[in-house]
Order: C-alpha cells, then sequence, then structure tokens
C-alpha cells in the first residue's frame, strides 16, 4: 500500500470525504516535497506509518496516531522553534470536522519526546526517534539530511555546535533513549550511534562521512 493509499484509508476511516481526503493529501505531499527538506519528507512519513502499523496492537487510538504522524511535520522551518506547534495548529484548521485534540497533543510532545503520561503518545514519540537505532548508513544519512536543512540558517560551525550541545549530548544524559518496551531493544545501537556522530563533529570529518554531498558554509 502506498502512503497515499494509507492516507486515504485513514480519511475514511475518520469520515472525512474523498474530495477533501485528495485535497488534503495534495497539501500534505507539498509541504513534505519543499525543497528545503532533506530528512523530514514523505520517505520519513512513510517510515513512521509503516511503524505505527507494525506495532498497531500497541495503540489505544490508532487512528488518532496516525493522524498525528502524517501532520508531525507538516510545518518545517528549520529558523523557528515552534514548528510543533504550528504544525499541530495545521491540522486542527485543515480538518475542522474532525475531533483533532489527542492528535494535537502527540504532535506537540514530538517537541521534546519526554515521557507523557499518554501511553499512545510514548508510542508514538518512540516511532519518531526510531531512527536513532538504525543501522549506521541509515543513522548517517539520517544525520546528513538533518544537517543539510540546517546549514543555510545556521552555518557549519554554528550547527555542529548546537547538534552536539543541544541534542546529542543532552540525549545521551537520558536514563532510557526509549519510553516503551517495543523500542528498548533500540537502545545500545542508539547510544552507539550518538556516540559516533559526535565523534564525528569533534574530529571535523562529518562532512567527510557526507560522500562529498554537503559543502560547508564559510
Amino acid at each position: 500500500m502506498t502512503l497515499q493509499d494509507r492516507w486515504h484509508d485513514l480519511a475514511r476511516a475518520l469520515g472525512v470525504s474523498e474530495a477533501k481526503a485528495a485535497a488534503v493529501w495534495q497539501r500534505l505531499s507539498g509541504a513534505y516535497s519543499e525543497p528545503h527538506r532533506h530528512y523530514h519528507t514523505l520517505t520519513h512519513i512513510d517510515a513512521v506509518i509503516r511503524d505505527l502499523d507494525r506495532l498497531k496492537p500497541g495503540f489505544v487510538a490508532p487512528d488518532e496516531a496516525a493522524l498525528a504522524l502524517f501532520f508531525h511535520d507538516v510545518v518545517y522551518d528549520p529558523a523557528r522553534s515552534d514548528n510543533e506547534d504550528r504544525s499541530a495548529e495545521y491540522l486542527r484548521d485543515t480538518l475542522p470536522e474532525v475531533d483533532t485534540i489527542h492528535a494535537q497533543s502527540m504532535i506537540r510532545a514530538t517537541r521534546h519526546h519526554r515521557h507523557d503520561a499518554d501511553a499512545d503518545t510514548n508510542l508514538l514519540l518512540d516511532i519518531d526517534m526510531a531512527i536513532l537505532a538504525a543501522d549506521w548508513p541509515d543513522y548517517l544519512a539520517y544525520a546528513r539530511g538533518v544537517y543539510r536543512e540546517y546549514l543555510p540558517v545556521y552555518g557549519h560551525d554554528a550547527y555542529a555546535a548546537g547538534r552536539v550541545a543541544l541534542f546529542l549530548e543532552p540525549t545521551l544524559a537520558r536514563t532510557h533513549l526509549f519510553l516503551t518496551d517495543a523500542f528498548a531493544a533500540g537502545e545500545n545501537a542508539a547510544r552507539e550511534n550518538l556516540n559516533r556522530e559526535i565523534a564525528l563533529w569533534r574530529d571535523g570529518g562529518f562532512a567527510a562521512h557526507s560522500n562529498g554531498a554537503i559543502t560547508p558554509a564559510p
């Protein structure tokens, strides 16, 4: 099943008309295909929806979680810090005929990826962070993609410092990187990937390990 087909199945389950679902899909696919995106694309959405479908029995409200995942990065501006709130508002305004309160809450939770009282939110957050435990080539492709998204805004040096100090080290300092048993097996792999990325930044090798795809800003 394609991601577009999966969206239409979800829309039908939520009572959204076929015409409205088609129009919303055009908006979603357009947003996730913006030229400044290199990781937060339809490929990412396809990956998280596939994980949700695989783990569907673990959700209390899987359709609400799927809705949140389809919209969780729909607004993505690397120069702003309120993308999650804006994405939640985008969902609210796009589907006013659907009760999106829970989905909006899950989207907002992706800003910090902290333990939540809602079990569905915790599982959704782990799905969004599953890339941390991927095989190293896939993890490195993710890290390169995020770098390319932020590079035009901050430049190489500022991004490198921020990536290590504001994301990699604080993430490693957590007692548990994943919030649910479904992802606990990936803990060690995720920590190894994060440490390997830190080493690349510290020895100046990150761009070199990007296969020439990235030219650091002057």
